[in-house]
């Protein structure tokens, strides 16, 4: 059966039991080969550890691909789309036309979300290069509008809506564009830009947008070493 945005799964099902890859560094799922390299963790024996002189043996533990800054802000887009509508009645002094949707919240969060996940996503395509270099590029592309365009096509030749329509998510990157033009709308002066059809179909899209964050971070910032990556930056990626 289809889950629907009430559903928590809905928001955190892609990053359930999904990891990064101690190898490539991509992200996989605990229970498959790597998509990239093929590692499989399934049977990986337990390490040998001496504690006292005695060998103790220890399962691997793995840490979750997702920052807790991240999960959180999952959480509140869950808990935003669960709340009550706000009373009308208590909106009476916006005028009807000026009044942003009683879920704007939930694209705000939306935007601040990707702007993250986005920030991992270039610091790991950086991190071939030599840590001034690095962070000079970061700081000299910090916007996410010019990181999204000049900065991507810097190390892969390509913007980032370009990957995603590659990589066969156009619609997904139809709608950050839309979310980004409303965003600084409603941040600039127009509140009503945020209005509910948007948040209807940012909370629908966010399943197909992990899919296609996840996909392109493969895609452009897994390799076996920091070296590789550096590779695909200068050649514009691998081919497709």
């Amino acid at each position: 059966m289809e889950i629907g945005p009430e559903n928590w799964e809905f928001w955190w099902g892609a990053w359930r039991q999904r990891i990064r890859c101690g190898s490539c560094r991509a992200l996989m799922l605990l229970d498959e080969p790597c998509p990239e390299c093929g590692t499989d963790y399934r049977n990986a024996p337990p390490s040998e550890l001496r504690v006292d002189g005695r060998i103790v043996r220890v399962s691997i533990a793995f840490q979750g691909a997702l920052g807790w800054s991240e999960y959180t802000m999952l959480q509140l887009m869950h808990r935003e789309w669960l709340r009550p509508l706000v009373d009308e009645v208590n909106r009476a002094d916006v005028p009807a036309g000026d009044r942003p949707s009683s879920r704007a919240l939930i694209v705000l969060l939306f935007w601040t979300y990707f702007e993250t996940l986005m920030s991992a996503f270039y610091d790991a395509a950086s991190a071939h290069l030599p840590r001034p270099i690095a962070k000079d590029l970061l700081k000299r592309y910090g916007m996410i509008g010019t990181r999204l365009d000049k900065l991507h096509r810097i190390f892969f030749g390509s913007t980032y809506a370009e990957d995603l329509a590659l990589l066969g998510y156009k619609a997904v990157g139809s709608h950050l564009r839309a979310v980004q033009r409303h965003r600084n709308a409603f941040v600039h002066g127009n509140p009503a830009a945020i209005d509910d059809a948007l948040v209807e179909e940012t909370a629908r899209i966010i399943p197909s947008f992990h899919a296609a964050w996840i996909a392109c971070f493969n895609h452009r910032c897994a390799g076996p070493s920091s070296e590789n990556v550096g590779e695909k930056g200068s050649e514009g990626g691998r081919p497709a």
